[in-house]
């Protein structure tokens, strides 16, 4: 039976974001996504099993950049003309090799802080009494609280992932200011109802392990852990974020790892 939720994606042909999407389909909840090229998202869907008469059923597909408000109003808007429930936030970039003495950045190294900024300004413009979940899928290594990274792999993250990690921990003061912006009326109410932080360790591809296999952790209490692949970060956002709406995890910032 279809759900009567709508869930909005940004980055959904990134695979995090497209395993909780394909997840979303088949378990009949209306989704709208946004996409500079439709044709290669909806090809990701049917690569995750997601049948062609699903597809036509329960995906709209705008297409657009991120950093285009007026696409990104387009996608936040369901059928029924009200703001969608939950919006899942997996925008990132690729990475790009440079001579420097860190020599890996990001062909767009502040496309996460952008696309936040401009998701959080359209939310704010639409105004809606309703307002939706964000779930933004940001990374290990860059948190105020103990550590959680694996030893072994902090040189990894201090010397090659510097530039995203940047952008990441922009994006997430980006929604700390969004939840914290007060509760009162009109203008100066919160874009978002509530945001989960998700927080994989080193993300790899591959058939997901299953929920048995993954470990959680808070902040204050990180799962530290090395890799994690992307199909059972979307399994647990879909499980936890989706499904449950948020229960019990709204307002975490979660670490997700084997």
């Amino acid at each position: 039976m279809a759900s009567t939720n709508t869930i909005a994606f940004l980055g959904a042909t990134g695979d995090c974001a497209g395993y909780c999407l394909s997840l979303s389909l088949k378990a009949g909840y209306t989704c709208r996504a946004l996409a500079r090229t439709p044709e290669k998202l909806r090809e990701s869907m049917r690569t995750k099993d997601v049948s062609q008469d699903t597809l036509d059923k329960y995906l709209s597909v705008v297409e657009g950049n991120a950093k285009d408000e007026s696409a990104v109003r387009k996608v936040l808007v369901a059928n029924n003309g009200e703001v969608v429930d939950t919006v899942v936030f997996g925008i990132g970039a690729a990475p790009k090799l440079r001579f420097h003495i860190m020599p890996v950045t990001m062909d767009q190294p502040t496309i996460c802080r952008d696309a936040m900024a401009t998701l959080l300004s359209a939310l704010q413009s639409l105004n809606a009494p309703k307002k939706p979940l964000l779930v933004d899928i940001s990374t290990t290594g860059i948190s105020d609280g103990p550590r959680d990274v694996a030893l072994l792999l902090i040189p990894l993250y201090k010397w090659a992932l510097h530039t995203p990690h940047v952008d990441k921990r922009e994006t997430e003061k980006l929604i700390a200011g969004a939840v914290g912006q007060g509760t009162g009326e009109g203008k100066g109410e919160r874009a978002i109802r509530a945001a989960v932080i998700v927080r994989p360790s080193l993300l790899m591809n591959g058939v997901a392990k299953g929920p048995q296999h993954v470990r959680v952790g808070s902040e204050d209490k990180p799962a530290v852990g090395y890799t994690i692949r992307r199909a059972d970060v979307g399994e647990w956002i879909f499980e936890r974020c989706v499904k449950g709406r948020g229960k019990g995890v709204e307002g975490q910032k979660v670490t997700l790892t084997y």
